[in-house]
Formats: C-alpha cells, structure tokens, sequence
C-alpha cells in the first residue's frame, strides 16, 4: 500500500513551527492572526513589547515601521491591500527556499550543535498494512492510528532533516521523516495525517528559546 500524503495546511504549519520556533502563521489567509503573520514575516526580536522584529516586517512589506507599529497597537488595521500582501508575504516563510532558510537559521545552527535532540510526530501512522492481511479477521486493527513517535537525532540527523525542510518544504520533512523512521524504527513507516511536530531536547525540554 502506497503512502498517502497528509493534508498539507496543518503539516505546513506545524513543521514550520517545529523547525523554526516561531508561533507564526503561514497559511497564506487575509483573516489569519495579524501579529502571528507579522512574525512569519519579519521574525523574532527580544528587543520589542511584540516579540515581533518589526524593522524587519515592515522593510519585506515595503512599508514604514511607524504603519506596522500602528497594527500591532490595534489603532489601525492593515488595508485590504497591505492585508493580502501581509497573507501572502507570511506563506512564503514557509513556501519558499529563502524563507525557510530566514526562519530556520537560528534554530538549525542550536539543533546542529546540540548533541542529541528530539523530534516528535503526532498524527495517524503506522507501519504498512501487508496486502494479504487487509480486511481479513480484523489483522488491520492497529497499524494505522493515532500516535506519537519520536526520534533522537545525532547533529547529522538534525542537518539532514533541516536540508530537507529547506529543498523542499514540508512535503520534504514529510519524505525524510518516512525514510528515517522506516530506517530507524521500523520499516515500511508510514506517516497518513500529521496534526503536530515537536522538536525538542533529549530530556523533552525545549532546549533554548521555546
């Protein structure tokens, strides 16, 4: 039985947080979190009330940072245009190269470094139901279900799984998720619907900046 591939909005989403850190939102909708977007777009700062690197926000919008400040205040509200370029500039932080490359920096350099660190996936998986045994006395019951698995990764495992984000999205996490865990935990893994991804440290605590 092939995989099938999960749905692709909540997989994006929840390997770019995974991978990036950032609470940010990528779905690319008008109406989605305006500072969650914000975020996506320009990124993390310690240095602002927001969280959000602002200077950086508004310079990919083509906007002052004095606008941008005046929606995160609530004061004003993005026009319909500075709106959709808003949805739009937020998607391609995770539909892109440069943008995964920008939103993943810090995070690859911390996980590449540390020692060993935690990836954990939650969604419908399972190994591979054998064609001889589907639907035959009830031999399929608990292959495929809702679980969590995780994998501890070596600095090599880490540069592998972030090459892959960045060539290729989520649907690159996705391929090398498969193949490391057909590898490493069992083989013929496969991966039917994803509803969250972690990454964390060994002892299962964010290790730096979650």
């Amino acid at each position: 039985m092939a995989p099938r591939t999960p749905d692709q909005g909540p997989v994006r989403q929840a390997v770019f947080t995974a991978l990036s850190g950032q609470a940010g939102d990528v779905s690319g909708k008008v109406d989605g979190p305006l500072l969650d977007m914000l975020r996506s777009v320009g990124g993390q700062s310690k240095r602002t009330q927001s969280g959000i690197d602002l200077t950086a926000a508004a310079a990919k919008l083509g906007l002052s940072r004095r606008s941008v400040e005046r929606w995160v205040r609530s004061d004003l509200k993005p026009s319909a245009d500075h709106a959709m370029l808003l949805a739009k500039k937020s998607k391609q932080a995770a539909t892109t190269q440069a943008g995964r490359r920008e939103a993943t920096a810090e995070r690859r350099v911390a996980a590449t470094a540390a020692r060993r660190v935690r990836v954990s996936i939650t969604g419908m998986q399972g190994p591979n139901i054998p064609a001889k045994f589907r639907n035959q006395d009830h031999r399929d019951r608990g292959y495929i279900r809702l679980r969590t698995t995780q994998m501890v990764l070596t600095p090599e495992d880490a540069q592998a799984m972030y090459d892959a984000y960045e060539r290729a999205g989520h649907k690159g996490f996705m391929d090398w998720a498969q193949q490391h865990w057909g590898a490493n935990y069992l083989e013929d893994w496969s991966f039917l619907e994803v509803k969250d991804v972690r990454l964390d440290g060994h002892d299962g605590r964010s290790w730096y900046g979650l």
